[in-house]
Protein backbone atom coordinates (compact mmCIF):
# COMPACT_ATOMS: atom_id res chain seq x y z
CA UNK A 1 0.00 0.00 0.00
CA UNK A 2 1.40 3.65 -1.01
CA UNK A 3 0.61 6.04 1.80
CA UNK A 4 2.59 8.89 0.67
CA UNK A 5 0.04 11.93 -0.54
CA UNK A 6 -1.40 12.12 -3.77
CA UNK A 7 -0.48 15.06 -6.03
CA UNK A 8 -4.42 16.16 -5.86
CA UNK A 9 -4.59 16.78 -2.80
CA UNK A 10 -2.51 19.53 -2.07
CA UNK A 11 -4.00 22.08 -3.57
CA UNK A 12 -6.99 21.17 -1.33
CA UNK A 13 -5.14 21.45 1.81
CA UNK A 14 -2.87 24.93 0.50
CA UNK A 15 -7.12 26.71 0.05
CA UNK A 16 -7.84 25.34 3.57
CA UNK A 17 -4.21 27.03 5.17
CA UNK A 18 -5.19 30.04 3.24
CA UNK A 19 -8.67 30.23 4.22
CA UNK A 20 -7.71 29.32 8.15
CA UNK A 21 -4.90 32.38 7.67
CA UNK A 22 -7.79 35.04 6.28
CA UNK A 23 -9.99 34.36 8.79
CA UNK A 24 -6.97 35.02 11.43
CA UNK A 25 -6.36 37.79 10.37
CA UNK A 26 -10.08 39.25 10.09
CA UNK A 27 -10.00 38.27 13.51
CA UNK A 28 -6.72 40.17 14.58
CA UNK A 29 -8.14 43.28 12.64
CA UNK A 30 -11.65 42.94 14.52
CA UNK A 31 -9.85 42.67 17.72
CA UNK A 32 -7.30 45.79 17.10
CA UNK A 33 -10.52 47.71 16.06
CA UNK A 34 -12.24 47.10 18.69
CA UNK A 35 -9.39 48.08 21.30
CA UNK A 36 -8.25 51.11 19.56
CA UNK A 37 -10.94 53.48 21.02
CA UNK A 38 -10.86 52.30 24.52
CA UNK A 39 -6.66 52.59 24.68
CA UNK A 40 -6.89 56.20 23.09
CA UNK A 41 -9.71 57.43 25.79
CA UNK A 42 -7.46 55.59 28.47
CA UNK A 43 -4.13 57.44 27.05
CA UNK A 44 -6.06 61.12 27.28
CA UNK A 45 -7.42 59.91 30.94
CA UNK A 46 -3.75 59.57 31.70
CA UNK A 47 -2.35 62.45 29.98
CA UNK A 48 -5.20 65.04 31.47
CA UNK A 49 -4.08 63.66 35.37
CA UNK A 50 -0.61 63.88 36.20
CA UNK A 51 0.67 61.37 39.26
CA UNK A 52 1.42 62.78 42.47
CA UNK A 53 4.50 62.94 43.35
CA UNK A 54 5.63 61.25 46.39
CA UNK A 55 8.65 61.49 48.76
CA UNK A 56 9.61 58.34 50.27
CA UNK A 57 10.97 58.03 54.33
CA UNK A 58 13.38 56.48 53.71
CA UNK A 59 15.07 59.42 51.37
CA UNK A 60 14.90 61.88 53.92
CA UNK A 61 17.81 61.92 56.51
Amino acid sequence: MNSAISPRRRPKTSTMSRIILLISFFILIGRLLFIIPGAIEHHQQKKAIPEPVTLSTSDSR
